[in-house]
């Protein structure tokens, strides 16, 4: 069986069409391959079908339209607990099909395909994905045909052709200009169901030009800025200016017969990875960074350099390259993208003259590609003069690599992003640091329902919340593990959930570029040998956060070296601080330094930390109770093992609160000190201890 969606509703069997009915019974087919593999209900089936008042006789009406429609799709079918194409569910009907059956989802499937590519590095293949795609649409107008063809319900999935046609465009633009003729003709077929979309029109404008078609670009600029002000009473926006703009730019550089600029060159939005449609959540952050940019008033603003940061997998370059389109606007000089490779799955960083390089061609620069890094940077400190920039200097390695880029004409934006701080740029650049931590549940929630439908997720509550929690906020984790749900649609969310309690098996994947363990893995080998270590005996601490002087019992070391490689993991996002003097690590990355604690360090390492970290907490709680009550006197204990490093307190206050703090870890250790050597002995004293700091009447 085969299902045609876009344009004319078809279901074939081999090369026959079969027939499907009256209106109401071809619309609810309609439905069911918008939703497949997803469920339709009783109540959306009468509320699409009759958008006033149904009649009373409207769910069997439903009823009937599906068993006709059974018998068309299985004519053999006896019983229809044994239906192989549309199946009775609890939440109502399915029609089971995938990508290879129905032109919607291998849309959605090629769509998905090419933004993956371009996350990747890889933007030729996204041109190809990206026009393979917008092929398969025959109309842009979803169930073309239908009774209801005009029902929000539909028309709504003709808004995913436009903004497919919109990422296609910058992609191909940028990267691959001999698939220029393809994407304007799906502009063109967009702006005929769109024809006040301005931004339509202006990559239009843009396709045109890039082909050398200026005449035909300006012909398209007057008769849409003609329409808008005859229908709309309004003049064309930023955008669209900035299109004109660039056009008359680009006509006035050939007029004069010099070299014109590149297909891809000065300007536009083709200089940026495709935005994330629909983008979700990070609103603070997003807000944080858009107070931050540039205003377009005509002022002189000095240079903006803003460093995004965050661990593996956190969704920095996402965030960037959407404030990135948000405001490019602001920018008619270039919008800029350079992947710095600072931590690339197979690529070595790039050094800053690859880099300058890369955005003098992007601008359209011609340069002696056998000048020294001298020349080069003066060549690009010269391009880079006098224009408004907006430069996105993406996944750095560290400052020195970043900082020769930069940009110090009036009105720039610099976006960085890094695994790093980056703190030295706010030294050297006045540089201001967003550091985008995990999302919230909300926003995790709404990010499955993106990849994976509203119905679906609401069917399953429960256990996409159990998916979300387990994934700890990170896009990464998130987005793999709607990957998994999306390639298995017949699969419950439960069996997704009991797959993730193996948190990195479950996430990995045969893509470097996703698979979370590897994208840790790149953070990890960045680290000296004694930060690596602590790292991965962090993982046999019981709690999610430790302090430092705990930190310095579990690796036996002197707490000024310890303090050192505790803010080299947090420079590097594998801890973050956030009160002072507790330091906290991501339940995904706790896993991983599990696992590479387990391989890496022997037996006895690991025996002889779990021992340094009981007797801490043991000599601690110690500490706290002689503050405390020292009426009660204290338990007899031998000297603590070297590299124990208990913590001392000088007044009952801070006794009272490192107590509070460690409230529930300290019981939790009674229960762990079976693995210290002198374990039984042990035990009863720390219970004792535990029993004296912890009574309410301690302090």
């Amino acid at each position: 069986m085969r299902y045609t969606l876009l344009g004319t509703v078809r279901a074939l069997r081999g090369d026959t069409e079969l027939d499907l009915g009256p209106p109401k019974r071809l619309a609810l087919f309609s439905l069911l391959l918008l939703r497949a593999p997803g469920p339709v209900s009783l109540n959306d089936a009468v509320d699409v079908l009759w958008p006033d008042e149904p009649p009373a006789s409207a769910v069997n009406v439903v009823h009937r339209h599906i068993g006709s429609l059974r018998k068309i799709l299985e004519p053999g079918l006896h019983s229809r607990t044994n239906a192989e194409h549309l199946a009775r569910a609890a939440d109502g009907y399915r029609l089971l099909v995938d990508a290879s059956a129905s032109d919607l989802l291998r849309f959605r499937d090629l769509r998905a395909q090419a933004q993956l590519a371009v996350k990747a590095g890889d933007p030729e293949q996204a041109a190809h994905d990206f026009t393979a795609a917008l092929r398969l649409w025959r109309s842009p107008v979803v169930a073309d045909g239908t009774s209801v063809a005009r029902h929000p319900v539909f028309t709504s999935v003709g808004h995913e052709f436009v903004a497919t046609v919109k990422e296609a465009t910058d992609v191909v633009l940028a990267s691959a200009p001999a698939l220029t003729e393809d994407v304007l003709s799906a502009l063109r077929g967009a702006v005929e169901r769109h024809p006040f979309d301005e931004a339509l029109h202006s990559r239009i404008i843009t396709a045109l030009a890039a082909t050398g078609r200026q005449a035909e670009a300006l012909r398209q600029f007057e008769t849409i800025r003609r329409t808008l002000a005859d229908e709309l009473g309004v003049e064309p926006g930023v955008e669209l200016r900035a299109a004109h703009h660039r056009l008359l730019r680009r006509k006035l550089s050939a007029d004069a017969d010099r070299p014109a600029a590149r297909p891809d060159a000065a300007g536009g939005r083709a200089h940026l990875p495709p935005d994330s449609v629909p983008f979700v959540g990070r609103q603070e952050a997003l807000n944080q960074g858009l107070r931050l940019t540039p205003p377009d008033d005509g002022s002189e603003s000095p240079a903006t350099i803003v460093a995004l940061c965050g661990m593996a997998g956190v969704g920095k370059t996402t965030l960037a390259v959407h404030w990135a389109h948000r405001t490019a606007e602001r920018f008619p000089d270039g919008q800029l993208y350079v992947d710095l490779q600072g931590y690339h799955s197979s690529q070595p960083p790039l050094d800053p003259c690859q880099a300058m390089s890369a955005l003098l061609d992007a601008l359209g620069v011609p340069r002696d590609r056998t000048a020294g890094a001298a020349a080069l940077n003066s060549a690009y400190r010269s391009a880079l003069a006098g224009r408004r920039l907006l430069i996105v200097l993406d996944d750095a390695q560290d400052c020195e690599q970043v900082r020769p880029l930069l940009p110090a004409a009036p009105g720039c934006l610099a976006i960085v992003t890094s695994r790093r701080r980056l703190e030295g740029l706010t030294v050297t650049h006045n540089a201001q640091i967003i550091t985008l931590n995990a999302m919230t549940r909300q926003e995790s929630l709404q990010f499955l329902e993106r990849r994976l439908g509203t119905d679906r997720v609401k069917a399953e509550r429960a256990s996409a919340e159990e998916v979300v929690d387990m994934c700890g906020g990170l896009p990464l984790a998130l987005a793999v593990a709607g990957a998994r749900a999306l390639s298995r649609p017949r699969f419950p969310l439960a069996s997704l959930a009991s797959q993730l309690r193996d948190v990195l098996v479950a996430l990995s994947s045969q893509d470097t570029r996703t698979d979370a363990r590897s994208a840790f893995r790149r953070s990890y080998e960045a680290l000296s040998t004694a930060a690596a270590t602590l790292f991965r005996l962090i993982s046999l601490h019981p709690s999610c956060e430790i302090t430092p002087k705990a930190a310095a019992s579990l690796a036996g070391t002197d707490l000024r070296a310890t303090l050192e490689h505790l803010s080299e993991l947090a420079d590097h996002h594998l801890l973050v601080e956030l009160i002072p003097g507790r330091y906290t690590c991501h339940d995904l990355l706790r896993a991983f330094a599990a696992e590479l604690s387990t391989v890496l360090d022997t037996s006895h390492v690991r025996s002889q930390a779990r021992a340094r970290m009981i007797e801490h907490y043991l000599y601690s709680a110690e500490a706290a109770t002689a503050v405390l009550a020292p009426q009660r006197g204290t338990v007899d204990l031998p000297p603590p093992r070297p590299g124990v490093r208990p913590q001392e307190f000088s007044c009952p206050a801070e006794a009272a609160e490192w107590i509070v703090a460690e409230r529930y870890l300290l019981p939790a250790l009674a229960k762990e000190v079976r693995h210290h050597p002198r374990g039984e002995s042990l035990q009863r004293q720390l219970t004792s201890t535990l029993h004296n700091s912890l009574r309410p009447d301690g302090g």
